[in-house]
């Protein structure tokens, strides 16, 4: 089935070019080795074949068709192919959430007993998983789909599936790996970054020094807390220019810009047009 607005949909902000997409597929011939190294967590749907993983604490354990992979943010992991394989490898934020009463970081706060590091979470698969996978394989290879909104949607999919389908056990068993200081830290920043306007607010949110808070987001996010949150603030002021009808004066208001001037200067530096050209270009999309 092809896509009606191809053109469309690659004129949109939210197209994924290949280097930055969430959901890929992945072959890999026998014999073959695949490397993955993710500054966030990875999760693998082995769909065909068999693949033997070399990981910290994980040594030539056996993955086959059917089985879930999850590789840590930060972890080397080299997996070589007993078998011609096909894979979804699957990038997920640090915010994973299984519904909203149930976010990771709960869960693994109330099970976890220790917090050695575990290599690699490794899960068998059920039919509900693999049925799923098909779906996201022929949207993607048959209909070029490389939209990042539907990669989220189904990437919660996929979280939801595995806490349905699966007892709480098994769950906290495969999640355990990405428990750690760098996991905690990164869901308390995402928790509470839309509650803080500044570094200092999100620092004391955290409980740490301003100095402590940010030598410790460097080394996890690799760039200033303050770069960051402008980034992020950004992303959320283009959302809010394209996907609503508030008008510019009310958008500048909420996101504390002293004039619409300044706010004008603001979209130009990061998005390189001006409110009224971005919902412009927004809205000669959409009728198409």
């Amino acid at each position: 089935m092809k896509l009606c607005h191809p053109e469309a949909q690659k004129s949109c902000s939210q197209y994924s070019a290949t280097k930055d997409r969430k959901i890929e597929i992945v072959k890999v011939a026998k014999d073959a080795t695949f490397h993955t190294f993710s500054e966030q967590t990875q999760m693998i749907l082995i769909l065909q074949g068999s693949l033997n993983l070399l990981s910290k604490k994980v040594y030539n354990k056996n993955a086959k068709a059917g089985e879930l992979i999850l590789v840590p943010m930060h972890r080397n992991c080299s997996m070589t192919a007993s078998k011609d394989v096909t894979m979804m490898v699957m990038t997920l934020d640090f915010n994973i959430i299984f519904c909203e009463r149930m976010p990771l970081e709960l869960l693994l706060e109330t099970h976890i007993k220790t917090k050695e590091d575990a290599g690699v979470g490794l899960l068998k698969s059920n039919q509900k998983i693999m049925d799923f996978g098909d779906t996201i394989i022929d949207s993607i290879a048959d209909d070029d789909l490389k939209c990042s909104y539907y990669y989220d949607l189904k990437i919660r999919e996929m979280l939801f599936l595995i806490w349905t389908y699966y007892d709480k056990k098994h769950v906290f068993n495969f999640f355990k790996p990405i428990y750690n200081n760098d996991f905690s830290f990164s869901s308390h920043v995402y928790k509470h970054l839309n509650e803080v306007k500044t570094v200092g607010e999100l620092a004391e949110k955290l409980e740490y020094s301003l100095s402590g808070f940010e030598k410790k987001f460097r080394r996890i996010f690799e760039t200033s807390p303050y770069q960051w949150m402008q980034e992020q603030r950004a992303k959320r002021i283009h959302k809010e220019i394209i996907c609503t009808r508030k008008t510019f004066t009310v958008i500048a208001k909420e996101y504390d810009f002293s004039s619409p001037a300044h706010f004008n200067d603001f979209c130009k530096q990061y998005f390189n047009n001006t409110p009224g050209g971005l919902r412009k270009e927004s809205s000669g999309r959409l009728s198409l």
